[in-house]
């Protein structure tokens, strides 16, 4: 059997991951799994595996949750807002498919509707609501018993509602308002999809918002001082892989890492329903599909002293070691936030043409890599 030259590739370009590493990087976890939802109606409209919307779809159909807290993307008058919402069927779950880049605010917004619910929960948080709502619960031991699983998202860092707009004028025609958005669906890096009022379909390759993301163009300030990509309070984390050796594979895949044992029996009882795929992977697997992200989102060292050039405070938590190429992403990551806080920048952001975008992008991603 001929060898993939993908593999070969990915073989020269895998990291050393250390015990130590992983530990920084994951936080506590019992397994890791590379899977997917074998019904491709769970697939169809996920950014990924459909994994978050089969485990939630299988709690609720077999009555060991009355309901599922998501969020979805509605539009109002034109612009996308998120919304939570607690699931109990199928269709609900659809509807909140597919990735947010979106600021959410979880303690205005999610947790009334969480204490107000009548019935035992499973939720799907980013990582920083989970801590919040992990702290909440050992305030209010009433609250700890109503939630019966807890799925963190992987998540980088989320974006101001004005990236969403920037990107939404671009693609509008004349006098057309927006009436459908999803950042991201479909086979590995995937495409955007928007309609507008006058009937227009626009479908773009995900680069079209996530060149700007990636930059960290309109981040929210608060992902700065955030070190967790993956999820540390979850009973199970479940992201995307971005490894070389699965761009080709016909089903798109999550990664999955099982927390303890809450998020154990409610993984088993998806798979042995039959309701997902999965198979067990190394955790250096896990981190080989999120190799470039893991140790950038990490090191708030070198944020931490880009910060108190540029005027912004980060609280150094974890003392990580800082070489150079870690100052100069930092840079580009406080740097570039500050720019779109500003009507000049702003401009300067919208104007700035594609090439200039995709040149910067790959050299932050040769940076990151080294």
């Amino acid at each position: 059997m001929p060898i993939d030259p993908s593999n070969r590739i990915a073989d020269l370009y895998r990291k050393n991951w250390s015990a130590e590493k992983i530990h920084q990087y994951i936080g506590q976890f019992k397994k890791s799994y590379f899977a997917y939802a074998k019904e491709g109606s769970f697939r169809e409209k996920a950014a990924s595996g459909g994994v978050t919307t089969a485990i939630l779809a299988h709690l609720l159909f077999s009555k060991k949750i009355d309901g599922a807290l998501v969020c979805r993307s509605i539009i109002e008058n034109g612009y996308v807002k998120p919304e939570f919402i607690i699931a109990r069927n199928k269709a609900d779950l659809f509807l909140a498919q597919g990735s947010k880049y979106i600021a959410v605010d979880f303690n205005k917004d999610a947790l009334p509707l969480i204490r107000d619910f009548k019935g035992r929960l499973a939720v799907t948080l980013l990582p920083c609501d989970t801590s919040t709502l992990r702290n909440a619960i050992a305030n209010d031991p009433v609250l700890g018993k109503k939630i019966a699983l807890i799925i963190t998202l992987f998540c980088g860092h989320n974006s101001l509602p004005e990236l969403t707009e920037m990107v939404v004028k671009k693609l509008a025609p004349k006098r057309a308002k927006l009436t459908e958005f999803r950042y991201r669906q479909g086979h590995w890096r995937g495409e955007l999809h928007a309609a507008f009022s006058n009937g227009t379909k626009v479908v773009k390759p995900f680069s079209y918002f996530s060149d700007y993301q990636n930059l960290y163009f309109f981040c929210q300030q608060k992902c700065h001082h955030c070190i967790d990509q993956t999820g540390y309070d979850g009973d199970i984390s479940v992201g995307d892989i971005w490894s070389l050796r699965m761009k080709n594979e016909l089903i798109k895949h999550n990664a999955v890492i099982i927390r303890n044992d809450t998020g154990k029996t409610a993984f088993e009882s998806v798979t042995n329903a039959g309701k997902l795929i999965a198979k067990e992977e190394p955790m250096e697997e896990i981190c080989e599909g999120q190799a470039r992200s893991l140790p950038v989102h990490y090191n708030i060292s070198a944020r931490a002293r880009v910060g108190k050039l540029l005027g912004i405070k980060i609280k150094d938590i974890v003392y990580a070691r800082v070489r150079w190429n870690d100052f100069i992403v930092a840079w580009f990551t406080l740097y570039n936030e500050r720019m779109s806080r500003s009507e000049t920048g702003r401009r300067i952001i919208k104007s700035m043409p594609r090439f200039i975008l995709k040149l910067l992008l790959y050299l932050k991603k040769g940076l990151e890599s080294i």
